[in-house]
């Protein structure tokens, strides 16, 4: 195993799609794409109560 340390951090595994870039670097073919999801909602009202929910995400294309 090759570990590769820079200042305080540490990396003992780099993959396939890995890769480790310091100093000013520009890559060209890179692409990253994140989706979050997350969220409850709004609850309006007075005295409401909040019990056993279930949330479902529906993936759009």
């Amino acid at each position: 195993m090759t570990m590769i340390k820079f200042g305080s951090l540490t990396i003992s595994n780099i993959q396939n799609a890995s890769g480790l870039f310091v100093g000013t670097n520009l890559q060209s073919g890179r692409k990253s794409h994140t989706v979050i999801n997350e969220g409850f909602g709004t609850i309006k009202g007075k005295k409401n109560n909040i019990k056993g929910n279930a949330g479902v995400m529906k993936k759009r294309s």
